[in-house]
């Protein structure tokens, strides 16, 4: 048989103990931001993507190739790389329409990289396409954002990504009559590890 101070006082101590318990466990360990990707290469970029078949109103789209070439210029690169300008070209494929956006666009961008002496080296890439607006509405900004990464070739592993507004002139028009064949875009572009 307990006494009844002994039981007393053992109902008090697992009391204490449940109530000093989360003051005694350390604070779930938080994990660190992963850091940002270091930038090797950032450059304004220009270009042209060209769609067959032409683009239409179709909301749900229809499976098709976009031709790509952009010309990167004006690149401020980490020391020792030493790449003043890059051309890309290439294409993409998905389903894509005037009024909707686009889905599962991608592909093989092929990349040559002019260095300060002159010389110059390749990549292939592998590029994904995102494009936010109506084609359709001049009264509505449009911006692209491609991302990807080195495939093969130089720089091999390093990721990519540009984003642009796309200039809007004749768009509509183009979606209206016939369906849009062209657009031309502009922005920025950087290479990173």
């Amino acid at each position: 048989m307990v006494p009844k101070m002994g039981k007393k006082s053992g109902i008090l101590g697992a009391a204490m103990t449940l109530l000093a318990a989360p003051l005694l466990t350390a604070p779930p360990a938080q994990a660190a931001p992963a850091p940002a990707p270091e930038t090797l290469l950032s450059c304004d970029m220009s270009g042209k993507a060209s769609f067959a078949p032409a683009l239409s109103l179709n909301p749900a789209g229809q499976r098709t190739r976009v031709n790509v070439t952009a010309d990167a210029t004006g690149c401020s690169s980490r020391s020792g790389l030493d790449i003043t300008s890059a051309r890309l070209t290439g294409a993409m494929t998905g389903h894509m329409s005037c009024s909707s956006p686009p889905r599962d666009v991608n592909g093989d961008i092929e990349i040559t990289w002019t260095r300060a002496d002159g010389s110059t080296a390749k990549s292939t890439a592998n590029f994904a396409l995102d494009l936010r607006g109506d084609l359709s509405n001049p009264s509505e900004p449009i911006t692209g954002t491609f991302t990807g990464q080195n495939t093969d070739g130089a720089f091999k592993g390093n990721k990519h990504r540009g984003q642009g507004r796309i200039d809007s002139s004749g768009l509509a028009r183009g979606c209206f009559t016939g369906g849009l064949e062209s657009l031309n875009f502009n922005g920025s572009y950087r290479m990173t590890k």
